[in-house]
């Protein structure tokens, strides 16, 4: 398989708020991946505000979800998205849909994709575009993976800031509301009860999801 030429002129965009509600999608994928409403969504919100590059990764995570199911899903999606991606992604996806399956396909991770294929074709080569973020503060370059679906990443990142005896207050909150929002309630109790051995007193709001998190 060619790696991805999705055309980079169509940048991501600037407002704060589309970004925002791009990275609570993907989140949200992230922690539950059959929600494939979730997904129509998603990729439907990428068109609507110019977030094309993103569009392969997005198609990307529906088609793994679904596995050999919701033919007419993915093919309704792949054909939205079809006009606004590269050549080589088209053949790609043309591909995958041809024998309803990856399994032909080298392994390879779209931008904008949160979750990993187990049956592509495993190679030797590192078939990831995402370069991460060097620039600014642990939650902007946290931010900046989870725009391009690299949710384990910003995980890593954020757990590193927060290990400390004394982690400062903005970085336990967004590490609290990757798992939150990603459905990891083990790993939000566990922290949370390491939080509390520190001293660190939990808002009202974290302490009800918290409450919340026993019924996911």
């Amino acid at each position: 398989m060619t790696i991805s030429r999705t055309n980079k002129s169509n940048k991501a965009s600037n407002d704060p708020a589309i970004l925002e509600s791009w990275r609570r999608l993907n989140l949200s994928i992230k922690g539950q991946p059959n929600q494939f409403q979730q997904h129509s969504q998603r990729l439907l919100f990428a068109l609507q505000h110019n977030l094309h590059q993103f569009l392969p990764g997005a198609l990307q995570d529906l088609f793994i979800a679904l596995g050999k199911n919701g033919r007419p899903l993915r093919e309704r999606m792949y054909s939205l998205a079809v006009p606004l991606i590269d050549h080589n992604d088209r053949e790609y996806f043309h591909e995958w849909l041809a024998h309803d399956s990856d399994s032909t396909l080298e392994c390879h991770r779209f931008p904008g994709s949160v979750l990993v294929s187990q049956t592509c074709r495993t190679s030797s080569v590192d078939s990831d575009p995402y370069s991460a973020l060097t620039t600014g503060n642990t939650i902007d370059r946290g931010r900046h993976a989870i725009d391009y679906g690299r949710i384990e990443i910003a995980e890593a990142l954020l757990e590193a800031a927060c290990d400390k005896k004394k982690p400062e207050t903005n970085y336990v909150e967004e590490l609290m509301s990757l798992y939150a929002a990603t459905r990891q309630k083990e790993k939000l109790s566990m922290f949370a009860n390491k939080l509390q051995k520190q001293r660190f007193k939990l808002s009202k709001h974290w302490k009800q999801v918290l409450e919340s998190s026993k019924e996911w």
